[in-house]
């Protein structure tokens, strides 16, 4: 852990000093950077990490943090490695959207209540139905009002009071954009490439709110359901399960269409709800191009996945999506301050004062609050002495070393997955049990 962090800190460093020069116009094609002293060329101008140690700064006595919760897991399930896939996590920026929508359709005689073409979420980047007033924007004609309550999960609203004939209602709020809650089998088709198979899983889906006895059949949201996945419930009008229905005694489905047919009449005054798991039209997805320790952000809109140097043809893991965000896994985490010493060389006493001044300014006067929003805080940088040494001991000719001295404080967490498995009804999904480490511009990554 503690390498991979070093590594990528000093990298960071290093590219930011070239950066630097090859913008100067005087040093463009002169200067050179290097990680270790070369040996197998002398130096003429260039700048040389020298070396660089590391103390730890612990924020508890075991570093634990918290628990990562997250709508999204790596599991596995057969015979396969799966060790292509480092890491999978939730794109927080990409959970929810913003919808807006003209209602007016709806209009009529006494009519406060209108319905939205999409669920509504509570707030942005949340996954909970909404169920107050306060987390839609309404607009009639124009002007604000706050409605009278919001049932997000069957996507009502219910206003205060009737807008007038010919007025226009405007419904703004927050919907779900990652995926469908789902079962999504990466394969990979070859070492530098793989498909998404997705398996939507649809629970507890309200099909009949009230029954009256009378129903004979109903359809589910979807079709091409997956044999043997579905589940009908009886429940109270809270969700509370009853009992579960019989296939093949109580009802019969039609898997190609989503159509149940019930075999005995239903009871009345109950809700009926359904659990089952459907195929998209596409049933797989890509082939997506990855290079190693490349994250990828559109295979599975919504999730990111971090492909390690372990990816190869014929592995296959699984992404496991949910509903509602779940505990995944205990994060450690504390901070590492660094001591970076940098070597400034050139065969000019001059230029190498110039090169000197330019890599502190760079450093500490410009890019300095650019690299702390990656994490990475330059707590000084600071030139601290001079040397002339000998170059060629036949001709006499010298050249000229500096010394910069950086001092950096940077964060590290380390995830520790929970052990056990997702279970569906016919399916046995196992989680991915090994830690993960992420400091900055690392990203995740699987340390065994």
């Amino acid at each position: 852990m503690y390498q991979n962090l070093m590594y990528a800190v000093k990298k960071r460093i290093l590219d930011e000093i070239e950066m630097a020069f090859q913008q100067h116009p005087v040093f463009t094609d002169k200067v050179k950077i290097f990680n270790k002293f070369p040996y197998e060329e002398r130096i003429q101008y260039g700048v040389v990490l020298r070396g660089a140690s590391a103390d730890q700064i612990r924020l508890s006595g075991d570093n634990f943090m918290s628990d990562h919760y997250s709508l999204v897991k790596l599991t596995s399930q057969g015979n396969h490695q799966g060790i292509g896939i480092e890491w999978a996590r939730e794109n927080q920026s990409y959970v929810t959207r913003i919808l807006t929508e003209d209602v007016s359709a709806q209009l009529g005689d006494n009519q406060r209540q209108f319905y939205t073409s999409d669920y509504i979420i509570a707030g942005p980047g949340e996954t909970h139905y909404a169920d107050s007033p306060l987390q839609v924007d309404i607009t009639i004609d124009g002007v604000s009002e706050a409605p009278e309550s919001v049932d997000g999960e069957h996507k009502r609203v219910l206003l205060n009071q009737c807008p007038g004939a010919g007025s226009v209602v405007i419904v703004r709020y927050h919907s779900r954009r990652i995926v469908n809650p789902g079962i999504y089998t990466i394969d990979f088709t070859d070492d530098t490439q793989f498909t998404v198979s997705p398996l939507y899983v649809v629970e507890k889906e309200e099909l009949i709110e009230t029954t009256t006895g009378t129903e004979t059949s109903v359809n589910l949201g979807h079709s091409n359901i997956q044999n043997d996945s579905d589940e009908l419930m009886r429940c109270y009008k809270d969700g509370t399960v009853i009992d579960v229905m019989v296939r093949g005694e109580e009802y019969t489905i039609d898997n190609a269409t989503g159509i149940v047919t019930f075999m005995t009449p239903l009871a009345s005054n109950y809700a009926l709800f359904a659990s089952y798991r459907y195929y998209p039209v596409v049933p797989v997805l890509g082939p997506y191009n990855f290079k190693i320790y490349q994250e990828n952000h559109d295979a599975i809109p919504g999730v990111i996945i971090s492909i390690g140097r372990r990816a190869k043809k014929g592995d296959q893991q699984i992404v496991y999506v949910s509903k509602n965000r779940e505990a995944q896994a205990k994060i450690y985490g504390g901070h590492w301050t660094m001591s970076l010493e940098l070597s400034v060389i050139a065969k000019d006493a001059l230029q190498m004062e110039e090169m000197t001044d330019h890599v502190v300014s760079q450093l500490w006067g410009v890019r300095k609050n650019i690299l702390e929003y990656e994490g990475i805080t330059l707590n000084n940088v600071v030139p601290s002495g001079e040397s002339e040494e000998t170059h060629i001991e036949t001709t006499g000719d010298l050249y000229y070393e500096s010394s910069v001295s950086v001092n950096v404080q940077t964060e590290w967490q380390y995830f520790v997955p929970y052990d056990g498995y997702v279970r569906l009804r016919n399916i046995e999904l196992k989680l991915n049990p090994s830690p993960v480490f992420s400091g900055p511009l690392v990203g995740y990554e699987r340390l065994t």
